[in-house]
């Protein structure tokens, strides 16, 4: 995990780049957890500034440095690309492969990417900035535009440290009742967006387009043949369990982090286990399951069992709302346990996670099937299943948690459920009553997990705190919002407009 951010100056005339190198310091140290071990910045000509922070997770101080350069383009990113190896055979880490198969493919090279990334890249023949981010949005790329600028960086509050921005109502989507966050591609920010998952900016003189280079089909679900799906998995968890340390691995007593532990357990790799199992003073209904589950796993490294209470709440509202944390309102209850996970985590100098997000969404695995529905502004790929438009809402909100709370400890998270490949695989199968019944038949046919546990035949509980008042922890996540931007209630202005058309290529703005 890293940090990207940058400034680009529509205007023929030099800018003063003393007060542009400033600006991008401030960014700096505003995503430095994203990155605390190297930063750096590059002027690409007068007009243009990139930079970035550096969690090393692959190579050295080195190998790994930003930014790269290769016949005049320049590489800032944030995320891994898993098949770097096949990409670039003589690649040493990951971002040595970005450059070469960007000179060969241009901006088809996204496609190519396995992986979790924000690609920002100057293109010097075309003397263009390009903005990427991967098809499912597990990193983002925040950005400010007007005639004169564009501003971008991995949060918005590093683009706020640039220039002020007014905070705006929250834009809600169909799903804000479970996840109490702001529909992307808004933020809190009035004037600050994220790219689109699947999408890229393309900025030079003449404006900025934003382009559509991942496009979800729609296939006839009725197989149930599940080797197509059974390859991807087994080829994404291998790719992403792949690390020369400890691994954090959440586990509870759901199919998503069950397969993730015991792929981990089969692959004998160097892994640590975190679970939460107590919840202020009571036993959560999971603890039973996830102790069982625990004693089937024959080489973890490690367990750390989590007592969540009123310290650990507390805690968690404090920092949670921090401005460098979460750019924009997010307030489901989920997001504190999930901070307790990885303050653990940091506590245990883990450097890398595997998370489960992504299974409930590609598997059916939740139960308010029928809240899932087309998105305003986006593109409406699918007729015959509005489920997988949770790509567009809870994915992208639950994704968000694991990564925002892993950049705040500078830890890298990995997403095994989000590729390409097992997005393909997952269209084609038939649907079901039987929650997520393609990775259940995966949990226990392909990773040495045994015979079912009762927990296991049973839907789907949810991560989230049961036994404190819901509407008193959202108030005092709301309180903490506001205290911490120095406000005295959520604002009610309206934010202005997304500034493209989701989904399709259009005129430079």
């Amino acid at each position: 995990m890293c940090s990207i951010t940058g400034t680009y100056i529509f205007s023929n005339k030099p800018s003063d780049t003393t007060k542009l190198g400033a600006s991008m310091q401030k960014a700096l140290k505003a995503l430095q957890n994203r990155g605390p071990d190297d930063s750096s910045l590059n002027f690409v000509n007068k007009n243009c500034v990139m930079a970035g922070n550096r969690l090393i997770i692959r190579g050295d101080a080195e190998k790994g440095k930003m930014p790269y350069k290769r016949n005049g383009d320049v590489l800032f990113y944030n995320g891994e690309i898993y098949n770097f190896k096949k990409l670039s055979p003589k690649a040493i880490v990951d971002g040595d492969t970005i450059l070469p198969t960007y000179e060969k493919f241009g901006t088809k090279s996204f496609n190519k990417f396995d992986g979790e990334f924000a690609i920002s890249i100057w293109d010097e023949k075309k003397k263009s900035l390009i903005l990427a981010r991967d098809p499912f949005g597990t990193k983002p790329i925040y950005f400010s535009l007007n005639k004169n600028r564009l501003i971008w960086a991995s949060s918005a509050h590093a683009i706020n440290q640039i220039e002020k921005h007014a905070l705006c109502k929250s834009t809600q989507g169909p799903t804000y009742k479970h996840s109490y966050a702001v529909q992307e591609p808004y933020t809190s920010y009035n004037g600050i967006w994220s790219i689109p998952p699947g999408h890229f900016l393309e900025v030079n003189n003449k404006g900025c387009k934003l382009h559509c280079y991942n496009k979800w089909s729609e296939y006839k679900a009725e197989t149930e043949n599940t080797d197509e799906l059974f390859k991807a998995l087994e080829e994404s968890l291998k790719s992403r369990l792949d690390y020369d340390g400890v691994v954090g691995i959440p586990l509870s007593a759901g199919v998503d982090s069950g397969i993730i532990a015991f792929m981990a357990d089969k692959l004998k790799i160097k892994y640590h286990i975190f679970s939460v199992i107590k919840i202020f003073g009571q036993d959560t209904e999971e603890k039973e399951f996830i102790l069982e589950r625990i004693k089937r796993l024959k080489n973890v490294n490690k367990v750390t069992l989590i007592d969540f209470g009123e310290k650990e709440y507390k805690k968690a509202i404090k920092e949670m709302f921090l401005p460098n944390y979460y750019d924009s309102e997010k307030f489901d209850n989920g997001n504190i346990l999930m901070h307790a996970v990885f303050s653990e985590m940091a506590k245990n100098k883990i450097r890398v996670v595997i998370d489960g997000s992504g299974g409930d969404e590609l598997f059916h695995g939740y139960k308010f099937r029928d809240d899932f529905k087309p998105v305003r502004g986006w593109p409406r790929y699918w007729k015959n299943c509005n489920y997988f438009y949770s790509l567009f809402t809870t994915l992208l909100d639950y994704t968000s948690k694991a990564d925002r709370a892993g950049s705040f400890f500078s830890i890298e998270s990995r997403f095994p459920f989000q590729t390409t490949k097992l997005m393909g695989a997952s269209l084609k199968l038939k649907k079901s009553e039987i929650l997520k019944w393609p990775l259940r038949k995966y949990l226990l046919e392909k990773v040495k997990y045994g015979k079912p546990l009762q927990y296991d035949k049973l839907d789907k509980l949810g991560f989230s705190i049961k036994n404190k008042d819901k509407t008193t922890m959202i108030n005092d996540m709301q309180n903490a919002w506001c205290k911490n931007h120095n406000i005295t209630a959520l604002p009610d202005n309206e934010p202005l407009k997304f500034p493209f058309k989701i989904g399709v290529t259009q005129p430079n703005i």
